[in-house]
């Protein structure tokens, strides 16, 4: 009996210590959602303030809850987006107190999932935050993330979908960019040169060019390289940090300690150097790709943008909403709920909301900024 007794205490260490080795070799506690199932996890920022789109957009009120098309606020869009590729839980927020609270009334995910800037840091500070909040939550570094903006209009989503999927298959090789085939000569946007092709619509990428002059952007329109930068990215979490690393690891030191508690992530944040990603990561890095679009795409950056959403009625205008009489009048965009009667008016906004209506020349646009500083801060 004793000697019986003796093997099986000797069976029961043997097993403990095998059990312990196994413990020892998988991470610290992970949470189910963080577990790596092939669902990734989504970051949208939503922290811009839409100045351009002044009126429509204020201070208390951003592009991003704005209806551009259908009843759904630009964000709601991003986030049923984000559902075709992860379960909700896996969706994040990332903007400021303030827009949180407006955001959480249409927007129905966790509370937890909003990742509140103390202050704003551009958008490379908080994607390496969102990398160092995965991994400090035991997520893997094979673990594949999409990083989105709050204020695009995609069309259809289903084809967007399917081009973000071709960039999570390989994840974990590039840091993925999603270009699109340029329609005009735009100079506010950013343009990635296709490089070696890698796959089917994947390539390198030779070079980025921030905002070009007018005769480089139509030069672009010519060529089969060119791209516009969307400003959506795709990766696994090692091959972000890998880069940080490399070219950022100080923000990336910093992004741990965030990472740790919500009193560093309140205190340390605002030391990290206010600095987009494409400066700070996309411009160095030799791990890069281009995953060429096959789906229609705007970032709403101004109100000529309605004009590309909004087709021309017979008259040749652009009427987002309002009723609208017109004679010799055409190429003019309105959103207002007033009856409106145009005539000999071409090529004009009249864009009314909340007791304030602006009135321009579509070639006036780039001074809305301007305009606004002469503007009392309550209507701001």
């Amino acid at each position: 009996m004793a000697k019986t007794t003796t093997k099986t205490a000797a069976k029961s260490a043997e097993s403990s210590k095998a059990n312990a080795k196994t413990a020892a070799a998988k991470p610290g506690k992970v949470a189910k959602e963080f577990a790596a199932n092939g669902k990734p996890f989504v970051m949208i920022m939503a922290g811009g303030s839409g100045t351009r789109l002044w009126p429509l957009s204020r201070v208390n009120h951003p592009k991003q809850l704005i209806n551009i098309v259908g009843k759904k606020t630009l964000i709601e869009e991003a986030v049923e987006r984000a559902k075709l590729l992860t379960t909700p839980d896996r969706i994040y927020i990332g903007t400021n107190k303030d827009l949180a609270a407006k955001i959480q009334k249409i927007v129905k995910i966790d509370k937890k999932q909003y990742l509140l800037e103390p202050t704003p840091r551009n958008t490379a500070p908080i994607i390496a935050y969102f990398t160092s909040f995965l991994k400090h939550n035991g997520a893997e570094d094979t673990s594949g993330v999409v990083i989105l903006a709050a204020d695009h209009h995609i069309s259809p989503a289903q084809n967007w979908a399917e081009t973000v999927k071709l960039a999570l298959a390989r994840a974990g090789e590039r840091i993925w960019c999603l270009g699109v085939k340029p329609t005009r000569a735009e100079t506010g946007y950013g343009y990635i040169e296709a490089g070696i092709e890698v796959a089917p619509r994947m390539s390198s990428i030779s070079s980025f060019r921030e905002k070009p002059d007018f005769q480089t952007a139509n030069h672009y329109l010519t060529t089969e390289r060119h791209f516009w930068n969307s400003g959506m990215f795709i990766f696994s979490i090692g091959r972000m940090r890998e880069d940080f690393r490399i070219y950022q690891s100080d923000m990336l030191k910093l992004a741990d300690q965030c990472a740790q508690s919500p009193a560093n992530f309140a205190k340390i944040f605002p030391k990290m150097q206010n600095i987009s990603i494409d400066y700070a990561i996309m411009e160095k890095t030799k791990k890069v790709g281009l995953v060429q679009a096959d789906f229609s795409w705007d970032d709403v950056g101004s109100f000529d943008a309605l004009a590309r959403i909004y087709p021309a009625d017979e008259s040749g205008n652009h009427v987002v909403h309002g009723k609208v009489f017109s004679r010799r009048a055409k190429g003019n965009i309105v959103k207002t709920n007033l009856t409106v009667a145009l005539l000999g008016l071409e090529n004009c906004v009249l864009i009314e909301d909340n007791g304030v209506l602006l009135v321009a020349k579509r070639e006036a646009l780039a001074e809305i900024k301007e305009l606004r500083d002469k503007v009392p801060p309550e209507l701001l």
